[in-house]
């Protein structure tokens, strides 16, 4: 009988401004779906709203690197890549993050 693994999922959503109808409630919902389909807890949820996606620094995203680096999750789900990463040194830092899958955009 085979063993199911569950897996601890970090929700990161992102929306440039929080004006013009962008909201990220709509991404952490479905995302929220997204991992009750596949079996994994959310361990936690980070939300940058009002942030340019190429900025370096970003409060939430930073906090979600700094938990990955102390392992409170397994995943990290992204309503869409670019949300995540649109500058390089995000995306480079990303590897850095020890024993994280990256949840396919939906």
């Amino acid at each position: 009988m085979a063993t199911a693994i569950l897996q601890r999922a970090a929700i990161y959503a992102g929306v440039r401004t929080a004006n013009n109808g962008q909201d990220p409630t709509m991404q952490t919902r479905e995302l929220r779906e997204y991992c009750e389909r596949r079996g994994w807890t959310v361990a936690g949820e980070y939300v940058d709203a009002g942030i340019s996606g190429a900025k370096d620094r970003r409060p939430e995203l930073d906090r979600l690197m700094a938990d990955a680096h102390k392992r409170r999750f397994d995943v990290v789900a992204v309503w869409k890549f670019d949300r995540f990463a649109r500058s390089v040194s995000h995306l480079l830092r990303a590897p850095d993050i020890p024993s994280v899958s990256w949840g396919s955009s939906l």
